[in-house]
C-alpha cells in the first residue's frame, strides 16, 4: 500500500505519522506544500497511490483521472471539502471522507476572540501601553449588540451560543438550515441580515455560489461602523471591497483568520490597517481537537483500505 500525505497538520508531525503508517505496512509518499498542492502538483504525485491523506489540495477531475485506477480513498484532514471535486470523485467511485463538525468549538472561540478584540481593543491597548502610552479610548462592547451569521451549521451555532452568553442578539442567514430556531432570528435573505447588524460573521462553506458572497454591495448595506469577522474561507469576501470599506471608515473593523491568498502577502494593505485583527488560518488548532481529527482521518483511511486500526 502507498499513501500520499499532503495535509499540513500531519506533516507538522511527519515522523510520527510516517512511522505509524509504516508499522501497518504502508509506504508514505510525502509532499511538503506551503499551504496546499495545486492541481499541477497533485498531477505529479497521484499516479501510484492507494490512499490520500489530503489537506486543502486542488483535487480536480483531471487529478482524479491521473490517480485512477489505483486510488481507493481520499481521507481529508478536517471538515472543509470545497477544494475537492466531490461530483467527479463520486462519478469515478472514489470515496471522500472528512471529520464533520470537528472544529465547532475551536473556531467559535476564535470568532468570539476577534469580536472581543474589535469591541474592546485589548491587544491595541497592550501595544500602546508597552510604547509608553496610557490609552482610555471608549469601546462599543458586545452586550446588546447585534450579530449576523452567514451560515448556521455546527460552527455558526457554536458562535451563536457563545455570543448569546455575552448578551448579544443573534440573527442568521442560511438557506440550507432545516433545524428549529432558538433565540436566533432567521433571515430569509442576505440583505435582510445585513441591514441592522453590528457584527457580521462568516461561518458558511466555500462553494461556487458563495464566492464573494460579501462584496462591495453587501458591505454598503451594513450600518456605518459595523465590523466583519471571517473564520470560514477567504474567498467568501471580496477582499479589495473590504479593504476599501475599512479605509473609508464605513466598516469599522475586521477580524480575519482566512484570506483570498494565503499566507497573506507582505504587500497586502490589511497588514497596515490598525482596525484589523489578523489570524493565520489557524482557528481549528486546539490540541485535543487536532488529536481527534488525526485519529478519525486515519480511521477513515484504514477502513477504506482494509487495514487494521490498532
Amino acid at each position: 500500500m502507498r499513501v500520499l500525505l499532503t495535509n499540513l497538520m500531519m506533516l507538522a508531525e511527519e515522523r510520527r505519522f510516517v512511522g505509524l503508517l509504516a508499522e501497518r505496512g504502508v509506504e508514505v509518499v510525502v509532499a511538503r506544500p506551503e499551504q496546499f498542492c495545486s492541481e499541477a502538483e497533485c498531477m505529479q504525485l497521484v499516479g501510484e497511490i492507494d490512499g490520500w491523506l489530503a489537506g486543502d489540495d486542488k483535487v480536480t477531475a483531471s487529478v482524479l483521472d491521473a490517480a485512477l485506477p489505483r486510488l481507493k480513498v481520499i481521507s481529508k484532514w478536517g471538515t472543509g471539502l470545497d477544494s475537492i471535486d466531490l461530483l467527479a470523485a463520486a462519478e469515478r467511485g472514489v470515496p471522500v471522507y472528512n471529520t464533520p463538525a470537528a472544529f465547532r468549538d475551536a473556531v467559535a472561540e476564535v470568532a468570539l476572540a476577534f469580536m472581543l478584540e474589535l469591541a474592546r481593543n485589548t491587544v491595541r491597548n497592550d501595544n500602546e501601553i508597552r510604547q509608553g502610552a496610557w490609552p482610555k479610548a471608549r469601546s462599543p462592547g458586545l452586550v446588546d449588540k447585534h450579530l449576523g451569521l452567514v451560515g448556521f451549521g455546527a460552527i455558526g451555532q457554536g458562535i451563536a451560543k457563545r455570543a448569546q452568553a455575552f448578551a448579544m442578539n443573534v440573527s442568521f442567514f442560511d438557506p440550507f438550515y432545516a433545524g428549529a430556531e432558538g433565540e436566533e432570528r432567521r433571515c430569509e435573505t442576505l440583505p435582510d441580515l445585513l441591514k441592522d447588524i453590528d457584527y457580521l460573521c462568516l461561518a458558511c462553506n466555500m462553494s461556487p455560489e458563495n464566492y464573494h458572497i460579501i462584496g462591495a454591495a453587501e458591505l454598503a448595506l451594513m450600518p456605518q461602523g459595523a465590523s466583519v469577522v471571517n473564520v470560514a474561507r477567504g474567498p467568501l469576501i471580496d477582499e479589495k471591497a473590504l479593504i476599501g470599506a475599512l479605509q473609508s471608515g464605513h466598516i469599522g473593523g475586521a477580524g480575519l483568520d482566512v484570506f483570498e491568498v494565503e499566507p497573506l502577502p507582505m504587500d497586502n494593505p490589511l497588514r497596515r490597517l490598525e482596525n484589523v485583527v489578523l489570524g493565520s488560518h489557524n482557528a481549528n488548532n486546539v490540541v485535543s481537537v487536532v488529536e481527534k481529527v488525526h485519529a478519525n482521518t486515519l480511521a477513515n483511511l484504514f477502513q477504506a483500505l482494509g487495514i487494521a486500526d490498532a
